[in-house]
C-alpha cells in the first residue's frame, strides 16, 4: 500500500508552506462559520485549493506561487519566534526581514540590497 502511494505521488508537487497556510486559514474560517455561511464557503475553497496544489503536476507553477508567499510566511514565523527582543520589519525593496534591537531610538538600517531605511526601535 505504501509503495502504491509513493508511486501515485511521484511527479506531483506535494506539501509546502502555502498549503499549510491555506489549511490553517480554512480551519480558522470554519471556526467562524457559525457567524456566517460565507466563512464556511471560504474555508472549503481554501481546502480545495490546497488539495489541488498538493496533487498538481505543474511543479514550476506551484513553486512560483510558494516563492511569492514565502517572505511573508518567514516574516510571521520570525515575529512569533522573536518574542519582543527586537523589532522586525521588511525591506520595502527586497522583502528581506531585518532586525533592530528594541530601545535604541531612531536608527538607520542598511539592508544587504543597498537600501537604507530609517526606523524607530
Amino acid at each position: 500500500m505504501k509503495q502504491r502511494l509513493i508511486a501515485f505521488m511521484q511527479g506531483r508537487y506535494g506539501n509546502d508552506e502555502l498549503n499549510i497556510l491555506l489549511l490553517i486559514s480554512s480551519l480558522l474560517l470554519n471556526l467562524l462559520s457559525p457567524i456566517s455561511e460565507i466563512f464556511s464557503g471560504l474555508g472549503m475553497v481554501c481546502i480545495c485549493y490546497a488539495i489541488y496544489r498538493m496533487f498538481s503536476k505543474n511543479i514550476y507553477q506551484r513553486r512560483c506561487e510558494n516563492a511569492k508567499i514565502l517572505p511573508y510566511v518567514s516574516f510571521i514565523k520570525a515575529k512569533l519566534k522573536n518574542k519582543g527582543k527586537a523589532r522586525l520589519f521588511m525591506c520595502p525593496k527586497c522583502k528581506r526581514t531585518l532586525r533592530i534591537p528594541k530601545g535604541k531610538g531612531k536608527v538607520t538600517v542598511n539592508c544587504p540590497c543597498g537600501n537604507a531605511i530609517k526606523r524607530k526601535s
